[in-house]
């Protein structure tokens, strides 16, 4: 039988691997648009678990990760558009 979220937790787990993997190519390579990949990446991991949270109840955790998501996007992007 499988977890009722599992698709949710596999792209969790495959966020945060791919956002590692994309970070440690860019600090190798130095190319800045690796960086911005890996934490648009991150920011989606945490989404997930925002919606994982969101639908085992935890509606206090799932927002505040849903915050942080948010706000880190907004962080990333501005950056982005600075360049």
């Amino acid at each position: 039988m499988r977890h009722p979220y599992q698709k949710f937790i596999q792209m969790e787990v495959i966020g945060l691997v791919l956002s590692f993997l994309c970070g440690i190519t860019a600090l190798i390579t130095g190319w800045i648009i690796l960086l911005f990949v890996a934490v648009y990446l991150l920011v989606v991991s945490i989404v997930c678990d925002a919606i994982i949270l969101m639908q085992t109840r935890r509606q206090s955790e799932a927002m505040k990760q849903a915050i942080r998501a948010f706000v880190l996007f907004l962080l990333i992007t501005s950056m982005f558009f600075q360049l």
